[in-house]
Parts: structure tokens; sequence; C-alpha cells
């Protein structure tokens, strides 16, 4: 078990109250779907009577967006923390004696959507409730011949969790960040986020080699050369070091609060497999997702959280090489002096980084020119042993 925290503060969105057969979803969508159409539950909340229609009526005005859009987490969260102003008072939503207070509290439903309500931000709660799995396969070949060794890894690994870090440590994720996926979707189903870890790398290959290159006395070629030749082209070691990783999970988001008030929700796509993602060019900038991919994603329904899994699509992978060249010239018995030259990303592989995963996003499926290697670098260095 993982130790982890929580917002034990995350809004209900299919709260009932005595007497109302509605949830606040069921509420949520009568409103929604209909510019003159009344709810019961919504009225009882916010003003006290299930027949008073100023409840529906300041409803509709707390997130005009929130409520086209279908984020009843983010409206069942603003009904939760309304408090009664000098015109809900003008509009008989409250009494002017109750200014300032919460109306859920007035109307005696202070936890009715929200268990800690009187708290305005998150309530932050650790537990152990959260898991992990790894399987892995690891094989290693070591080679050497004469002078040279080389060792090649591959690993065959499959990691998975509902949590792949505490987002508590250092601030709550929220919204549609990458890592907002590590807090719960549902408080009560943490199951709803069991899927492969945030590190999860299918496959890696590493390599790493060292060679002697066969010039110089006692080598293959110019053995018999000059000693003063000899200082110049012969002891000269070559060695390199290489990785391939397949590419990391990550979430595509709604963009929208249609299931948790704390985390975005997932979008909906129409025959999206894992490797839907390849890099391209698209107006002159890189794209994982092309258009036709982009086309296959839909907005959720208000109480779904997208059909799709968190960390359920697959990145870029990442490659690369670097190579490194020295030799050691003796000076003297007790003087010495070693010369290497070092490149990283030696090939210049770009390695890319995730794309805009936002559905809603203007540049969702762009990657543009966000890369997670550096460019190919060359460092010349000495040192003088004595």
């Amino acid at each position: 078990h993982l130790i982890g925290g929580y917002n034990a503060n995350q809004a209900n969105i299919n709260a009932k109250v005595a007497g109302q057969t509605e949830s606040f979803l069921d509420a949520f969508n009568t409103v929604r779907n209909s510019t003159t159409a009344n709810s019961p539950l919504i009225n009882l909340l916010l003003t006290g009577s299930a027949t008073n229609n100023a409840g529906t009526a300041l409803f509709r005005t707390l997130s005009p967006a929130a409520l086209t859009q279908g984020s009843v987490g983010t409206l069942a969260v603003l009904t939760s923390q309304r408090t009664c102003a000098a015109a809900n008072v003008t509009a008989g939503v409250c009494t002017a004696a109750n200014t300032g207070r919460r109306l859920l509290d007035v109307n005696g439903f202070s936890s009715a959507l929200q268990p800690f309500s009187q708290f305005t931000g998150g309530m932050n709660v650790f537990d152990s409730s959260d898991y992990s799995m790894y399987h892995g396969l690891e094989i290693i070949l070591r080679r050497s011949v004469k002078s040279s060794n080389f060792q090649v890894s591959y690993t065959l690994s499959r990691s998975m969790d509902n949590r792949s870090f505490d987002p508590t440590f250092t601030l709550v994720a929220t919204g549609t960040a990458q890592s907002a996926s590590s807090t719960p979707f549902d408080n009560n189903n943490r199951r709803l986020n069991y899927a492969w870890s945030d590190f999860d790398r299918r496959h890696v290959v590493q390599g790493l080699s060292r060679f002697e290159l066969p010039f110089g006395k006692g080598r293959k070629f110019f053995s018999g050369s000059h000693r003063a030749v000899d200082a110049v082209i012969g002891g000269w070691q070559l060695s390199n070091t290489l990785q391939y990783q397949s590419g990391r999970p990550f979430t595509i988001y709604s963009g929208l609060n249609t299931f948790s008030s704390v985390v975005g929700s997932l979008a909906d796509c129409n025959g999206c497999s894992r490797n839907e993602g390849k890099l391209l060019l698209e107006s002159g900038l890189n794209f994982w997702l092309d258009a036709t991919s982009r086309a296959k994603f839909t907005l959720p329904t208000p109480g779904s959280n997208g059909n799709t899994k968190r960390n359920f699509f697959i990145s870029p992978r990442t490659f690369q090489v670097g190579l490194s060249m020295s030799k050691n010239f003796r000076i003297t018995e007790r003087v010495n002096f070693d010369l290497r030259v070092d490149s990283t990303n030696f090939t210049n592989t770009p390695s890319f980084a995730a794309p805009t995963a936002v559905l809603t996003s203007t540049i969702f499926g762009r990657i543009r020119d966000s890369v997670t290697s550096a460019e190919r670098r060359v460092q010349l260095s000495g040192k003088l042993n004595f």
C-alpha cells in the first residue's frame, strides 16, 4: 500500500437530500437542458423552499460557462460555497439578516454537497489506500574481446498504480495538469485511477562499449610507425553509450469538470488505441495527433469521467547516443596528460515531450518544439597528472 494524500472536500455530484427524488446531477441536467426549467432541489438548497424559483435563477448565474459545458463538479462547489449577498436579498433568495452567510448553512444543508463545506479550499487527508504493481524482465549481455568490452541490457516491464506520486507533499495537483491524475477522481472509488504509472517505460534498451583503436605500436595498423607518430595516433580509446526508451504514458483530459470538482475529467474517444499518436508536421509545427486522430475525441457528458483511462496514451520515445574519445600522453615517468573529447546526443536526435493533452485547448495534440533532450554538445577537456 502507498501512503498518499487527497482532497477530502471533493464535491459529491450525486448528492441527494431528504424529501427530494432528484440528485444534484439530475438537477444540473434539468436546468442545463432547458432555459425555462426549474429544479426543486436547487431551489431548496439555495432558498430553503423547493417552490422558490429564485434559487434556480441564481444557480444559472453562478457560472453560465460551466452550466453550458457540463462542468457539474464546478457548479457543485459554487453552489456549496455561495453566500447571501445584497442582490440575493432583493431577488428573494435570502433575508438581509443572513447577508454574508453560506446559503446552504442558512437552509440547513451545510454538508449536502461537500463534507467539510466550512473550508473554502481543499482539505488534505493522508491514508494508505493506494497501491501499485510492477512486473519486469531484464536481460544483460556482457562481452570482452582483447582490449575492448561492451554491455547491452534490455528491460521489458509494466508498472501500474493509482497514484504515481503524492501531490500533497508539494501542492495538490488539480484541473488538467498531467500530475493531477494521481489525485483521486472519486475519493470513494480509487480503482478509477488504476492504470499505467506515470513513469512506465515498456521497453528500455541501454548499451555501453569501450574500444581501443587499432593504431600505433603493437596494433594492427601503423605498428611500426616512428615514436613521434605513435605518440599522436596510438593509445586512443573510443567509448559510447546508447539509450532507447519507449514513450511514457500520458492522460488526455476533456478540459471540463464533468465528474470531479477537483480533477478535470478525461476525454471520450471513439476507436482510439494506446498507440494513437505519431510524430508529424502540420503547418510547419510538430504534432503528435493528426487531424483524423483529433477528430475522434469528444467531450464527456455531465456525470461521466470519459471513456479513456488515466495514462492511456503513449508519448514519443527517447533516444540518446553519447560518444567519447580519449588518450593519455606520457610526458615523463611521473607526469602525463589526459585528453578527452566528449559528445552528448551525438546524433542530435530530439526527444519530444508529450503533446498538449487538453481537448478544449486550441493547440490540442501539438508538440511544437517542446523537447526533453538537449541539442548535440561537444566538450574538449584535458587533465595534467603529476
